[in-house]
């Protein structure tokens, strides 16, 4: 049997109250409505079992309570995690999430078009660390309309960008290889060459070689290999290291890998080279997706913030929808943390 539609004006009914009180209850606006009146409504719309229409309240509201989402590699495990901190904010707010996949300029702009078609409240960008263009932002600026990028660095003073300490991260890992008495260090860097530039690449490289410098360390040419963050460039890394130092005394003994994707390669590459990290050659990483405990050595890393970039935004973007367009645009970057596990031999040297 087919349940019979409860309408608003059988909740006033029930309620003894007039529709315009109903509604401004179940909007929310009860300046005007006493509390008694309140609870009689309430009784009744629970007991009508009355869900208000969604459509009719964005009408009204001209709010559609929905985000929309958009992320450049939605089957990355990391860039998930933006997801968790972005929903953990948005269902405190009342507020629902669309998300789209977008692998490229051409993909994001679609899924802009498509999400003002749904009249969302307002944009996430999760980006690759790519120098993007811009040209997909101009209509939304253009329309007022709330938005907020991660993870991309922007040269526009007018956007809100939430960023990862990438130099930081590089830094950090570097000197913590330092710390440990390693004085030959390599690095597998990322796509360092490649257009648009990989910022996360190009600063956390930055951050290695300011370590190597300030620890006053050999900086060799041969020991840093510009490659993809993939598993097999990260492998045929670790080979080409290997081929061209082929005396264990001129070998690096230890390894930055400026993404844990290329550094899972690594090892992998270390433990069929017949060597065993980190008594041979230590390896540091960056990243921390959540299988990376369970690598042999577990990857000591450093873990970006994903989830907690997610929260910022979302918090920065509700702020704007509710209160207006701010006067000045943030931009918020966020700090990595050393996550010590085998990989890097503190252990070995008591510091874990």
């Amino acid at each position: 049997m087919t349940r019979e539609t409860i309408t608003i004006k059988d909740v006033a009914k029930k309620a003894g109250v007039a529709i315009s009180t109903v509604s401004s209850v179940i909007n929310g606006h009860n300046q005007h409505v006493g509390p008694a009146t309140r609870q009689k409504v309430l009784i009744a719309v629970k007991e009508l079992g009355y869900r208000p229409n969604a459509i009719a309240q964005s009408m009204v509201k001209r709010t559609t309570t929905t985000i929309g989402l958009v992320i450049t590699d939605v089957l990355n495990p990391l860039f998930n995690e933006v997801a968790v901190g972005v929903e953990e904010i948005l269902v405190a707010e009342g507020y629902q999430l669309l998300l789209a996949n977008a692998l490229h300029a051409e993909g994001e702009a679609q899924a802009i078009e498509t999400f003002r078609s749904k009249q969302v409240d307002g944009f996430i960008f999760m980006s690759r660390s790519r120098y993007y263009p811009t040209n997909n932002f101009l209509s939304l600026k253009t329309d007022n309309i709330p938005f907020v990028v991660i993870n991309r660095e922007l040269r526009d003073s007018e956007i809100n960008q939430v960023l990862m300490d990438d130099f930081g991260a590089g830094l950090t890992a570097t000197h913590h290889l330092i710390q440990l008495g390693y004085s030959r260090i390599a690095t597998i860097a990322g796509p360092l060459h490649s257009q648009p530039i990989w910022r996360s690449a190009a600063e956390r490289h930055r951050g290695w070689r300011q370590a190597m410098v300030e620890s006053d360390l050999p900086i060799r040419e041969d020991w840093i290999i510009p490659c993809l963050y993939t598993y097999e460039a990260g492998y045929r890394a670790v080979q080409q290291i290997l081929q061209q130092n082929t005396v264990n005394s001129e070998r690096p003994n230890a390894i930055f890998v400026a993404n844990d994707t290329m550094a899972v390669g690594a090892l992998k590459a270390l433990h069929e080279a017949g060597l065993s990290p980190p008594r041979e050659m230590a390896i540091v990483g960056v990243g921390d997706s959540p299988h990376l405990a369970y690598t042999y050595p577990a990857l000591t890393t450093m873990s970006m913030p994903i989830v907690e970039a997610g929260r910022v935004a979302t918090q920065l973007l509700i702020k704007w929808i509710k209160n207006g367009k701010p006067a000045y645009a943030q931009s918020v970057t966020l700090s990595s943390n050393l996550i010590i596990r085998q990989s890097c031999g503190a252990y070995l040297a008591g510091k874990s």
